[in-house]
This record gives C-alpha cells, sequence and structure tokens, in this order.
C-alpha cells in the first residue's frame, strides 16, 4: 500500500471560526445546509462558572478499517491501496445511507439527488470528484485540501502521515498508535484531563 495520507488538528489553535467548513462548500460547491464535508463541534466540560470548551474539526477519518466500507451493497466505497483515502464512487452509490449510518463521525452525507458525498481530501473538487483520482502520491503538485489553506489558526495540517508526526507530540502520537484513523490530534492542554480524552472521542451526527 502507497503511504497512507491524512489530517493532523491541534484543537489548542482552532478558535472555532469554522472557516475550514466554510472553505470546503466553496470548493466542492456542496449545498447549503445539512451537507458537510466538514464541520466544527465544541465539546464543553466542567460546570458553570468553571469549565472549559473545546473545539473540534471534523470531517471524514479515512479509517484504517473504514466501517462504511464494509458495510456499502455496491461496493461504492473504497479504501483505496494508493494513498488510503477513502473515496465515494458515485456511479455505483444507490443512496440506500448505510454508510452514514455505519460511520461514528457522520462523514457520509446524503444529499439532494439522493447520493452519498464526503470529504476525498481534496483529490479533485466537486461533490463526485475523488474515485479513480490519482494518487496523492504520485500527483505532481497535490491540491492542498480547501480546510488546511483557510485555517486561521493554523490547526489543521493535511500529508503524508509520516510528514505529519513530526508535527505530533509524544502523547498525539502515542494516542494515533491506538487509534485506527488517519487523523492525528493534540490533546487539549486548555483544561483537564477529561477534555482532552472528550476531543479523541468519536461524535456521532446524522445530517
Amino acid at each position: 500500500m502507497g503511504e497512507q495520507w491524512g489530517f493532523y488538528f491541534d484543537s489548542n489553535s482552532c478558535m472555532g471560526c469554522n472557516a475550514c467548513a466554510i472553505a470546503c462548500k466553496n470548493r466542492h460547491g456542496t449545498e447549503t445546509g445539512h451537507v458537510d464535508w466538514r464541520r466544527v463541534e465544541t465539546v464543553s466540560t466542567g460546570e458553570f462558572p468553571d469549565y472549559e470548551e473545546t473545539n473540534i474539526s471534523l470531517s471524514c477519518m479515512h479509517c484504517e478499517d473504514a466501517p462504511c466500507v464494509d458495510v456499502c451493497p455496491t461496493n461504492a466505497i473504497e479504501k483505496r491501496d494508493s494513498d488510503g483515502v477513502v473515496t465515494i464512487n458515485r456511479d455505483d452509490c444507490i443512496g440506500c445511507r448505510y454508510c452514514g449510518w455505519a460511520c461514528p463521525y457522520g462523514a457520509p452525507q446524503y444529499g439532494e439527488e439522493g447520493l452519498m458525498q464526503k470529504c476525498n481530501l481534496c483529490l479533485d473538487k466537486g461533490p463526485g470528484a475523488g474515485a479513480g483520482a490519482e494518487s496523492k502520491n504520485t500527483q505532481d503538485d497535490p491540491l492542498e485540501p480547501a480546510c488546511v489553506d483557510e485555517c486561521v489558526g493554523e490547526a489543521l495540517h493535511a500529508g503524508p502521515i509520516g510528514e505529519l508526526m513530526d508535527l505530533a507530540s509524544e502523547q498525539a502520537a502515542r494516542k494515533f498508535e491506538q487509534n485506527p484513523t488517519s487523523v492525528i490530534v493534540e490533546p487539549s492542554t486548555g483544561g483537564d484531563s477529561q477534555a482532552a480524552a472528550d476531543v479523541e472521542t468519536p461524535i456521532s451526527y446524522q445530517g
């Protein structure tokens, strides 16, 4: 398998401005409203007035063992050997929504045209892009994900996992090795240990 691509996210640098989510919508022309390839959630811990809020930018995790791939009855979803990106071939998608229900992160989204769509790590532009695209590892100038391009706080980075690990703290690297996704997450340092744990907990979402 080619080198796995993924994301690095540092919640301590995220301002919750939603620039990442808006940039994603603009680049791919996704529907306004409920279709969100990337979204920002806020996790609160503690009780008023002593509580902490942590912003989390979420998209497809391009999981090592992706549950969406296992439940797709038409094999429209693929975990690519060439770069590890999980894509949806919308020519084969029948809109059954099984992938959306199986995903703990709510990444696959059901669109108005009756097909599923989600983050493809900006292999190309548009909801139907990604399936069949050239590997990130062999592209001469891989497209920088829109969310990374527009992140004001530089909380998001994308690239081969080996390169992203250079950005990770020892704790983030250790957590990543235990978690079969392709996103390296820095624990929150703004509160107690429970706040850090909450950042790494899957947040279900029904669009």
